[in-house]
């Protein structure tokens, strides 16, 4: 039987979805939902992205503990899922131990020789999650590509 793979990005859980998450959503389980009727193995994966410093000050802004808020916006991600009938099969998040966490350490087991390493300095945008050079910036500090 073929397998096909079919995963959704997987958002911050540093707000409520929108209507971008629920478009993707959809066209990920017509996806999933087309390649099941061809009769292949189909796995369909999204979930909550919950290490990123952009959900740290969300929840500090909403003077909430870190993992309950994102809990709780995770949550608005499962409850749209339902509501738009997608059905996925893994939804994953960085803080489940059982699975994402023992598979996140296999990974890395296979892969830490390969993998650059490297000590970042600068002027670091959280919105964008990337550092820039002074080169970048125009003349206020604003980036010159946005």
């Amino acid at each position: 039987m073929t397998k096909f793979y079919v995963t959704c990005a997987i958002p911050y859980t540093n707000s409520r979805p929108h209507v971008g998450h629920a478009l993707e959503f959809v066209q990920g389980d017509t996806i999933a939902r087309y390649h099941r009727l061809l009769g292949e193995d189909v796995i369909l994966l999204s979930g909550g992205d919950e290490n990123a410093l952009k959900n740290v000050q969300a929840a500090e802004a909403a003077e909430e503990p870190v993992q309950e808020f994102v809990d709780k916006n995770n949550q608005l991600f499962v409850e749209l899922t339902k509501n738009l009938n997608c059905e996925f099969d893994i939804w994953q998040k960085g803080s489940d131990q059982e699975k994402h966490f023992k598979s996140s350490q296999k990974l890395w087991e296979l892969c830490k020789d390969d993998i650059y390493q490297k000590e970042y300095e600068g002027l670091y945008c959280v919105g964008c999650e990337a550092f820039y050079s002074p080169e970048d910036l125009n003349e206020n500090g604003k980036k010159l590509f946005l």
